[in-house]
């Protein structure tokens, strides 16, 4: 699923992302740090530390080709690479969890 648009909030703790059928997922900072995708953090997704992550911000954020989006992080991870289905994904993933 390709974004429509991509927004970081002004207090830098959220990623807003809105896609073509009106359809709009809001991720916090830690949740996507919690699941960044790089190397180095592949051991924790099965069951990632979200409390490590509370005060993480976004710092900046940079397209990847036509398929993926970097994020650069407060605490400068910059190494995972969100491709457009993982974001989609995780976004379904964090809304579930506010809605068991």
């Amino acid at each position: 699923m390709t974004p429509k648009s991509i927004k970081i909030s002004s207090d830098k703790r959220y990623l807003q992302i809105n896609y073509d059928e009106k359809k709009t997922l809001v991720l916090p900072s830690f949740f996507l740090r919690a699941f960044s995708p790089s190397a180095e953090n592949k051991k924790n997704l099965a069951s990632p530390k979200l409390s490590l992550n509370k005060k993480i911000l976004i710092k900046k954020i940079e397209k990847v080709g036509n398929y993926a989006l970097r994020i650069i992080f407060s605490d400068n991870h910059d190494t995972g690479i969100y491709s457009w289905e993982f974001l989609h994904e995780i976004g379904i993933k964090f809304q579930n969890s506010l809605n068991p």
